[in-house]
């Protein structure tokens, strides 16, 4: 079957893209606004992947009081080693539930599952968009989040859910 540009355009059209957070509020703004989609999204759903609980690492990280589950999503290691906010990761946050409800058990044309090590990956190739998990006894443990930025870093993935794919 041939499909035309509209056609094929229909196929990969994300519904969700425009969830995301606008990245031109001020950073605070940001950290509060994606902090309470963190906490009424993710923390008090019953998130499942694969038939399994989705795990949150709720202690609290001693600087910022918010979850550590929440800095690891928001913040990147800068090269002193400190986790700093970064706004690209924030304007995210609304996305994952709806990748986990709506996407990832649907068998979305946009998502790739793969294996890298001991960690399950979780590929949004329409949004660049990459969410690794931990599996364990009682559900998956989600590790981080974040948008694909560098080409280095897209290749790398593409490459890994080309040989990895699990799902």
């Amino acid at each position: 079957m041939y499909l035309d540009g509209n056609q094929k355009a229909m196929i990969n059209k994300c519904e969700y893209e425009n969830l995301k957070l606008d990245i031109n509020k001020d950073t605070n703004a940001l950290i509060e606004e994606s902090y309470q989609i963190y906490n009424n999204t993710l923390l008090k759903s019953k998130i499942t992947f694969k038939g399994k609980i989705l795990l949150l690492k709720s202690e609290k990280d001693l600087h910022t009081m918010k979850e550590q589950g929440y800095e690891h999503i928001v913040s990147m290691k800068n090269n002193l080693g400190l986790r700093i906010y970064e706004k690209n990761r924030m304007i995210y946050i609304p996305l994952i539930e709806k990748i986990f409800n709506n996407c990832s058990d649907k068998q979305c044309n946009n998502l790739k599952i793969y294996k890298d090590k001991n960690d399950i990956c979780i590929w949004c190739k329409k949004l660049d968009y990459l969410i690794v998990l931990s599996e364990r006894k009682n559900g998956y443990l989600l590790q981080t989040a974040y948008p694909i930025i560098y080409n280095h870093k897209r290749k790398e993935v593409e490459q890994k859910a080309n040989e990895n794919g699990i799902f």
